[in-house]
């Protein structure tokens, strides 16, 4: 089964928030890393972020918030009054990091921003998602050869389940030493 991280962030005067899941454990790391530092300093009290293996059952919080102006700008004016913890400009910003979150933030709420900010802003996205599509693949090709292991012995079937191409499951399998074709022909 996949492996998913969940950042746990636990303020002293609130529940813990569990926000995820991340398919990647170095994106978890920097995201628990940025919102416990952001809320220590917002709150003026330790706010501790760890990274835990995702439960399941357990309701999480999106680690990606929308940076177009007019989505983040309904989901800011839809917490305007509740106390919500880890806020919203304090999940942003484990987000994008600091430099482009108060760029975001005043487009959002309408204070301005310049035209050179959005591209940086998606250049940094891009590059999260990239790194997080790079751990997907790596798990799912390990997925892939744990499945022929556990007796899934039929290409096409692995090839459904992990949306890897026919092509990249046999080399995967063939890397782990396992001779696809043999099992493929006794079936």
């Amino acid at each position: 089964m996949l492996k998913t991280y969940a950042v746990v962030v636990t303020p002293q005067d609130h529940p813990p928030a569990h926000i995820g899941p991340f398919i990647a454990e170095t994106n978890a790391q920097r995201y628990a890393e940025r919102i416990g530092s952001f809320e220590s300093r917002r709150t003026q009290s330790k706010v501790a972020a760890f990274v835990a293996v995702a439960h399941p059952r357990r309701e999480h919080l999106d680690p990606r918030l929308p940076t177009d102006p007019w989505t983040l700008g309904r989901l800011i004016s839809e917490e305007e009054d509740q106390e919500v913890f880890p806020s919203l400009y304090a999940r942003l910003y484990a987000q994008l990091g600091g430099d482009i979150t108060q760029e975001v933030w005043s487009r959002a709420t309408g204070w301005g921003g310049n035209e050179d900010a959005g591209r940086e802003q998606l250049l940094a996205s891009a590059e999260d998602w990239r790194t997080q599509r790079l751990g997907a693949a790596h798990a799912l090709k390990r997925i892939a050869v744990e499945l022929w292991n556990d007796g899934m012995e039929n290409v096409q079937d692995i090839r459904r389940a992990t949306g890897l191409s026919r092509t990249t499951v046999y080399e995967v399998l063939r890397a782990a030493g396992i001779d696809p074709a043999t099992r493929d022909s006794e079936q």
